[in-house]
């Protein structure tokens, strides 16, 4: 399928996986794969004051469908994982997720996009195997995805659709349309309450290729947000959050990509909050990103400062990360991919009170390729998070955890070209 210009890819949502140079994903194909790991986790109750620990086993598999032609791409992947600790039995826990994305051009001049990606997790961890590594900016409206809630269930959706008007070789327009949901069920200390969210964001696009290698847009983006269930800034909240945005994508070598974008965001907060009448606040927003991709090594680097979802601790706020992914091919067939995310989030900008949170992540996959069809992989996990002010549950934890698993593909198929 040839792809058109695409705009600058601020406002959709997504994300490319980080890649090494020439590196493809497997096209016209259907695959089963299936895991077995042995973990162990020092701090499974989160909480610092009465830690404690445990091991297990989790047994995890990949349903995948690749179908692609000339006028059409379709994708779906599907990630059953199932837990089981040795002593704290109470906490095991059947994980899914899942992965849709449709392409097809509709016209010469007319593309559509549509993705979905739906997860049910129990406990706040992912292996770090499953998660692949990001390269560029997510959307200003994209739920934050740092900040983890003290909750023992957490059932996401998060829908999306893209139609491409491509104007001439050098310009097209983009109509965008995004849906995110979030619900929580219930903490570790009762009676407390984190805020279940519902999102819905419209805009548009125009991209301008100013040169062979560099693209300039601009972003036009409503979004409309209600949050129910919290108490510690009321049990209801809305915000509307208008967002104007110039983006920059330029290749500034081959295997060299920066992006940014910048501008204003306007936010409604309405009075049906505690103690809060409706209110309007003018904000920016903004990052970049740096992504390398060559054969042996693929870096991104991504900061960002805008106001967002809050991950179930309060409703909109001003959210700012930095973060850094590295895949890097070792000696033999081993890899190593390395992740660190800092975030930050705080009501301060939204006036609605001083709640703040703030999250350290680290994580490192080492891999290596052990028969045609099976991969070996240790991986390590540290997370800290601490919270102050007006928040359901205030509560600081730090968090170790070690798999070792052994993945295998067991059935591969063609489904033709």
């Amino acid at each position: 399928m040839t792809a058109m210009a695409q705009p600058v890819a601020i406002g959709n949502g997504l994300q490319a996986p980080l890649r090494f140079a020439g590196e493809e994903m497997p096209a016209n194909q259907f695959t089963l794969s299936m895991g077995a790991s042995s973990f162990y986790n020092d701090n499974v109750l989160l909480n610092n004051a009465d830690r404690i620990s445990d091991e297990g086993l989790s047994f995890n598999s990949d349903l995948s469908f690749v179908r692609q032609t000339r006028n059409l791409s379709f994708q779906f992947n599907y990630f059953p994982n199932f837990f089981l600790y040795r002593n704290t039995t109470q906490y095991d826990r059947l994980n899914h997720s899942g992965n849709l994305g449709l392409n097809t051009r509709l016209s010469p001049r007319w593309e559509l996009g549509l993705v979905d990606s739906a997860s049910y997790q129990n406990g706040i961890f992912q292996p770090a195997a499953e998660q692949q590594i990001s390269s560029g900016l997510s959307s200003p409206t994209a739920p934050d995805q740092s900040i983890y809630p003290y909750t023992a269930r957490t059932l996401a959706n998060t829908g999306g659709m893209e139609l491409i008007f491509q104007k001439s070789n050098r310009s097209s327009i983009a109509f965008t349309g995004n849906y995110n949901m979030q619900e929580y069920g219930s903490q570790q200390e009762a009676g407390q309450s984190l805020y279940n969210g519902r999102a819905a964001t419209g805009g548009f696009a125009y991209q301008y290729r100013y040169t062979e290698h560099t693209s300039l847009g601009l972003d036009f983006l409503h979004e409309d947000a209600t949050y129910r269930g919290g108490t510690g800034l009321g049990s209801v909240q809305r915000f509307q959050t208008d967002s104007a945005l110039f983006a920059v994508e330029s290749h500034l070598t081959p295997s060299v990509t920066i992006s940014f974008f910048g501008g204003p965001q306007f936010i409604t907060t309405f009075g049906e909050s505690t103690g809060v009448s409706t209110t309007r606040q003018l904000e920016g927003a903004g990052g970049g990103s740096v992504t390398k991709e060559v054969r042996k090594t693929a870096l991104d680097l991504t900061v960002q400062r805008r106001i967002t979802d809050s991950g179930g601790l309060y409703g909109q706020v001003e959210y700012t990360s930095a973060a850094i992914g590295v895949r890097r091919r070792l000696v033999g067939r081993w890899e190593a991919d390395l992740r660190a995310t800092s975030t930050r989030i705080n009501t301060d900008e939204a006036q609605l009170g001083t709640g703040r949170a703030e999250a350290i992540v680290g994580e490192f996959d080492l891999a290596r390729q052990i028969a045609r069809d099976a991969t070996f992989r240790v991986s390590y996990e540290n997370y800290h998070q601490v919270t102050s002010g007006s928040v359901p549950i205030s509560e600081r934890y730090d968090l170790n955890l070690v798999t070792v698993e052994i993945d295998f593909r067991l059935k591969s198929i063609a489904i033709g070209h």
